[in-house]
């Protein structure tokens, strides 16, 4: 028989796939996200109704629930973007 030398790999360490850091704000943006979405849910209907006949409110309100919705996508937006790199 032949005498082939193996390649024996070195063991490699242990990387985890995401890191804590990426964790605890992925953690940060669901109670964020599930805090607006219970804000929406609660409030929004009342507040459709309160400014319904007051066009100033509500552009007042329709602004603030972008702002809202604004804010979220940045936050996630950043904590997607800081895992990929």
């Amino acid at each position: 028989m032949p005498n082939i030398p193996r390649i024996v790999s070195a063991p490699v360490d242990y990387v985890p796939f995401f890191s804590l850091r990426f964790a605890v704000r992925f953690v940060l943006c669901v109670l964020l996200t599930s805090l607006d979405a219970g804000v929406i849910t609660l409030f929004g209907g009342t507040l459709y109704r309160a400014t319904a006949n007051h066009p100033f409110w509500f552009v007042g309100v329709s602004l603030l629930f972008g702002a809202l919705l604004a804010s979220l996508i940045r936050v996630w937006t950043l904590t997607l973007r800081g895992q990929s790199r």
